[in-house]
């Protein structure tokens, strides 16, 4: 799934923007405990996580579109309500973000 969501699509398509949009909505309201591990990914023998799922999404955080910026609301919140130690440093630290 990280390999999707990594994927660079043509996003001025505004159908293909909002279709992704969504996906990782959807995605953000099935993260747990359990499922957020699956999201986290260490590229290139670093010992650095990175977390796909919220700096793909962040980015649209200004976007002109009122419902995309309201996707990535809900799932940056999704995000930060996920009691695990990883996701908090990850939000709060990675310079990427």
């Amino acid at each position: 799934i990280n390999d999707i969501i990594t994927h660079r699509f043509d996003f001025a398509q505004e159908e293909v923007r909002d279709y992704y949009i969504s996906f990782l909505k959807t995605i953000s309201l099935k993260l747990n405990l359990q499922t957020v591990q699956f999201f986290f990914v260490t590229r290139d023998g670093s010992s650095r996580r990175q977390f796909p799922l919220y700096t793909e999404a962040i980015r649209f955080f200004r976007h002109e579109e009122s419902m995309v910026r309201a996707a990535v609301r809900t799932l940056t919140l999704n995000v930060y309500s996920i009691p695990e130690e990883g996701v908090r440093t990850f939000v709060l630290e990675d310079p990427s973000v």
